[in-house]
């Protein structure tokens, strides 16, 4: 959000952009360091400390006053016209509708970056899910995705026609300071897991492949990254198998700080939307090798920019064993991943696409 936010003020596009974020009272200070940071009219908002649903309704009935903000920004830039842009996904029809602005119209869009939940077995929840994606096209709402495999699970979760749906991937602006070192067959090989350590994510795959190599003598060693519900196991395997395993917890920008130190990145989910760590891991020619879910392989080609492999250790292990043994073959994937970047996922690409669905906001 802050990216793309940044991305479209310095496209000129716009008379002015800002953020607006609700916040619990532990939400982190270097999270609102980074929003002061930006340069950009920032606005904010508390919300009751609860888990996910019961806060959205909350927020429901204690609005955030998101019109307000709308109305500061229309009055200092002199435009007369603003978009909304929510990135909370379906959650987002608990602010509909908007209070009334005294001047000028809103346009309002909403981005899907992953329906996960199935919520089977919980019929209250997805009940309630569904009342709040049902209220965005009863309210004008235009919608977005960051993949086409989230619009079947709108439509079986939470009952929107994915026909309401335009597709723009996530993008993120190109630093070509930022490139990953190529795999040299020689020196340690680095793979790399960053993000959420829970299962679903896929990080005790990679250290058993990693471990299961290791083991059969390839220099190998694996980069974990991120917090989660299994950090401290993550944390305790990387205390047993030093030479094999680091444990790094939070890592500042992975995008400068540690993918250009791998030679392969692992994503071996359950379930994803486009993940952000994807898009990075090709703007450095990153190899990525990934489960074959969710917007995944509408980003990745097979054998072409990565490898999209089963879910299972001896799939990863084969597949880290494959580039391990082919520096040629690391390298080429590496490139064409970073060619793929370039074309589709620059964000410069992504500020002209949502262009087009504010504008869309706007016609009728």
């Amino acid at each position: 959000m802050r990216d793309l936010a940044q991305a479209q003020a310095a496209s000129k596009d716009y008379q002015a952009v800002g953020i607006g974020v609700v916040t619990s009272k532990n939400w982190p200070q270097e999270y609102a360091e980074e929003l002061g940071a930006t340069g950009l009219r920032a606005y904010r908002a508390s919300t009751a400390q609860t888990f996910g649903t019961a806060q959205f309704i909350w927020q429901h009935f204690h609005r955030p006053p998101i019109h307000r903000w709308v109305e500061d920004m229309l009055e200092q830039s002199g435009a007369d016209r603003c978009v909304v842009h929510f990135h909370n996904a379906w959650m987002s029809g608990v602010f509909m509708p908007i209070g009334k602005v005294r001047c000028g119209r809103v346009g309002v869009v909403a981005t899907f970056h992953g329906v996960n939940a199935q919520l089977n077995g919980r019929p209250v929840r997805r009940w309630l899910h569904r009342w709040m994606a049902a209220r965005l096209p009863r309210y004008g709402v235009r919608l977005t995705s960051v993949d086409s495999a989230n619009l079947s699970l709108a439509e079986s979760v939470l009952r929107l026609d994915r026909d309401l749906f335009k597709t723009v991937p996530n993008g993120i602006t190109d630093m070509p300071e930022t490139r990953s070192k190529v795999w040299d067959g020689k020196s340690e090989f680095r793979l790399g897991h960053v993000g959420s350590i829970t299962e679903r994510k896929g990080w005790r795959l990679a250290a058993d492949a990693v471990l299961q190599l290791s083991a059969e003598g390839l220099k190998i060693r694996l980069l974990i990254a991120g917090s989660g519900p299994e950090a401290d196991q993550a944390k305790a395997l990387a205390k047993e198998y030093p030479q094999i395993i680091d444990f790094l917890g939070h890592v500042k920008d992975p995008r400068c700080n540690l993918l250009p130190r791998l030679h392969a990145l692992s994503i071996m989910s359950v379930h994803e939307g486009l993940p952000m760590t994807l898009i990075e891991a090709m703007s450095v020619g990153l190899p990525v090798v990934a489960t074959s879910v969710g917007g995944i392989p509408e980003a990745v080609t097979h054998d072409q920019t990565g490898l999209l492999i089963p879910r299972t250790r001896e799939a990863l292990a084969e597949a880290i064993r494959s580039l391990y043994k082919s520096p040629e073959k690391c390298g080429r994937l590496g490139r064409a991943a970073r060619d793929e970047f370039e074309r589709r996922f620059e964000l410069r690409h992504i500020v002209k696409e949502y262009d087009t669905v504010y504008r869309e906001a706007f016609a009728s």
